[in-house]
């Protein structure tokens, strides 16, 4: 198994670990959800030249409600994510822990974890881009919104993925730059 493949299954199960006692606690509210996403991306956000690109993710999460809050409930648990990137020319796989409140018919999620693409964003191999040594291993962060309609939902949110170089955050071990990537999405999803 790739390194990274091993440190992304870690970091799932440590997440789900985590969560198993609450999973017993309250089973009826313990949900998994799987959504489409599509939307537009920009390569290094504010740097110049600015390209926009359409990208699809596939983004599978279990939440487990750990605490009600006012007329709401905090959940936590694991997510996978699956994407195609600068146009859909580029695979990413990505996996780590969301922590969401829900209340009403809407749940705000924030995710955190590790992203592993099979190409660098923005290289000679990618169609009409200039190499901009983007590295393969980024952090992947995430912010959404969700509209629950019956066992469905509708989502809207913001996606970043880069090493956290800019902000002293390269803990991964890349020595390669990494401008970063932010995304815009609107998605659908189903409720399990």
């Amino acid at each position: 198994m790739l390194p990274i493949a091993r440190l992304i299954a870690r970091v799932v199960m440590v997440a789900t670990t985590a969560c198993a006692g609450t999973a017993v606690a309250e089973p009826h509210v313990t949900h998994t959800d799987l959504e489409l996403r599509v939307g537009e991306e920009w390569l290094c956000g504010t740097c110049d030249p600015h390209r926009a690109r359409t990208t699809v993710q596939v983004f599978a999460d279990r939440l487990f409600p750990i605490k009600p809050i006012g007329d709401g409930m905090l959940e936590v648990g694991p997510y996978l994510k699956g994407a195609l990137l600068d146009g859909g020319h580029v695979p990413q796989i990505a996996g780590g822990a969301v922590v969401g409140y829900r209340f009403d018919r809407y749940e705000v999620l924030v995710n955190v974890g590790i992203a592993y693409a099979a190409d660098k964003i923005g290289s000679p191999n990618s169609p009409g881009s200039s190499d901009s040594s983007q590295t393969n291993l980024t952090y992947d962060l995430g912010l959404s919104l969700r509209y629950d309609i019956n066992e469905y939902y509708l989502s809207v949110g913001y996606q970043h993925n880069s090493n956290g170089e800019d902000y002293g955050l390269n803990i991964l071990g890349s020595k390669e730059h990494n401008p970063g990537i932010d995304a815009l999405f609107v998605g659908a999803g189903v409720r399990f």
